[in-house]
């Protein structure tokens, strides 16, 4: 069922992530010991507000047994929203996909792509109807 298609990488050779990677393929073990106590708040907060929405939108039912499906329902949608950013937060931290707290040397070089456009206008003749925006 997942199959590797070509050899697409999440970065290229010539650009990196914004801020420096700590680990470049964290394990399992790895994500747990980075997380910190912003992402148990973060999950916290998000199923603290999931429950207070659930039972809000909960109240108008007649029957107990709705009140407990959308309860349930809406609160365990929020649970797995919280535990799935519990988990992707300290990935991408390690990633250097989130503000792990590190920079750059040199962030000047935090994107090296080839300019495809100046190219093109320099070997066509449209550079000459280029807005100069030099000064």
């Amino acid at each position: 069922m997942w199959a590797t298609a070509g050899d697409k990488k999440i970065y290229g050779a010539y650009e990196r992530p914004p801020f420096p990677i700590l680990i470049d393929a964290p394990t399992w073990g790895d994500v747990i010991r980075a997380m910190r106590l912003s992402d148990f708040f973060m999950g916290g907060a998000i199923y603290g507000s999931g429950l207070l929405w659930a039972y809000g939108i909960s109240r108008p039912f007649p029957q107990m047994m709705q009140r407990l499906v959308v309860y349930h329902g809406v609160s365990h949608m929020f649970l797995a929203t919280a535990l799935s950013l519990m988990i992707a937060v300290p990935f991408r931290r390690l990633t250097g996909y989130w503000d792990n707290g590190l920079r750059w040397k040199k962030p000047e070089d935090k994107l090296k792509k080839y300019d495809c456009t100046s190219h093109f206008e320099q070997a066509t003749g449209w550079s000459r109807f280029k807005i100069n925006t030099d000064n």
